[in-house]
């Protein structure tokens, strides 16, 4: 019996929620929170009051819903980050050091394409002193 109450008041906290349900529900709280977010934005450009008003007042619902989700499992939430967020994350990553790394490499092929042609120009100017004083022997 005392088993049961225990496991009820567990229910009743959440803290008896397997993790990835508790996952799901805070990616869908963030999701509708963000939705919410837009819908705000458009009924302020259309002037659409009463409908803001609404808005407001769920969007201080679900975001007292994601503080309670976060303060009851911040540790379980902590390591999660969404599938979006990683991916942005990567690809930030990525073009910044292609950015840095790119800039070297450009510098590196310019020189070198530099001392090619200084050194092709010389090798011309060599050959056509050798050709000149070779036309100019056989002449």
């Amino acid at each position: 019996m005392r088993k049961n109450l225990w496991l009820d008041h567990e229910l009743i906290n959440g803290k008896g929620v397997p993790i990835p349900e508790i996952k799901t529900i805070y990616q869908s709280l963030l999701n509708e929170n963000e939705r919410i977010k837009v819908e705000i934005v458009n009924s302020i450009e259309c002037n659409d009051y009463v409908r803001l008003s609404h808005l407001l007042a769920s969007r201080s619902k679900i975001q007292s819903a994601i503080k309670e989700v976060e303060s009851l499992h911040e540790d379980d939430l902590k390591d999660y980050v969404s599938t979006k967020e990683r991916v942005s994350h990567v690809l930030s990553n990525a073009a910044n050091s292609l950015e840095a790394n790119g800039e070297d490499v450009l510098l590196n092929v310019t020189n070198s394409l530099e001392k090619l042609n200084q050194s092709a120009h010389s090798l011309v100017t060599k050959s056509l002193d050798i050709s000149s004083k070779a036309f100019s022997k056989g002449n």
